[in-house]
């Protein structure tokens, strides 16, 4: 798919993800060993495998699973598909597996379906957006509409509901209006992740 060869910098994977833009950046730098480009002035670049990793991290310390920094890099190459095993990561499928002192069997296909949801709406919703100079005196607007994305973007903000919006306003499709949710939550204090994974464990084993 075109859309998932797309790239985003910190901010934006940011958003999407609901997570501290700063600790995204030093863990891509610091423990997983990604460097700026070389050229100047240009951002770290996140692709969906990168989100994917940063969500399935989080998604386990929330459920009281904390991975060393030698145990991320091996999950990190597995997800990145380089190698379908890595140290005690195993990946078979849509199923990942971690044998360690608490083994763990995590089902990828539910994390990595509504994350490439929230992907692929940033993509097509940002297609949606066009500046014209005869129109909103040049702001950026919602393609077919005279709607500025900073107004739908303000109101997200003072905690109206996306369906809300969609009423006032039903030429902004469901991509167009969850592309300005997370134009929305950049420069916020990111919330915490949702519990969308679940991680399966022998019976009477804690996490660790």
């Amino acid at each position: 798919m075109e859309a998932m060869s797309i790239e985003i910098d910190t901010r934006v994977a940011a958003a999407v993800l609901r997570q501290n833009p700063k600790l995204m950046r030093q863990e891509f730098t610091r423990v997983l060993g990604r460097k700026r480009p070389a050229q100047s002035g240009r951002r770290l670049a996140f692709h969906f495998r990168d989100l994917l990793y940063f969500r399935l991290k989080a998604s386990l310390e929330e459920s009281g699973v904390s991975l060393k920094p030698e145990d991320r890099q091996e999950l990190y190459a597995v997800i990145m598909g380089r190698d379908g095993q890595r140290g005690r990561w195993r990946r078979f499928g849509q199923q990942l597996r971690h044998n360690g002192d608490t083994p763990i069997v995590i089902d990828l296909s539910r994390i990595a379906t509504h994350l490439h949801t929230e992907w692929r709406d940033y993509v097509l919703g940002r297609a949606q957006i066009e500046t014209r100079p005869d129109v909103c005196s040049g702001q950026p607007v919602f393609k077919g509409t005279r709607v500025p994305v900073a107004q739908v973007v303000a109101m997200i903000r003072r905690g109206v509901p996306l369906p809300e919006i969609a009423e006032d306003y039903p030429g902004i499709d469901r991509a167009a209006l969850n592309y300005a949710a997370i134009e929305a939550r950049m420069g916020n204090t990111p919330g915490r992740p949702a519990k969308e994974l679940q991680v399966g464990r022998r019976p009477g084993e804690a996490a660790h």
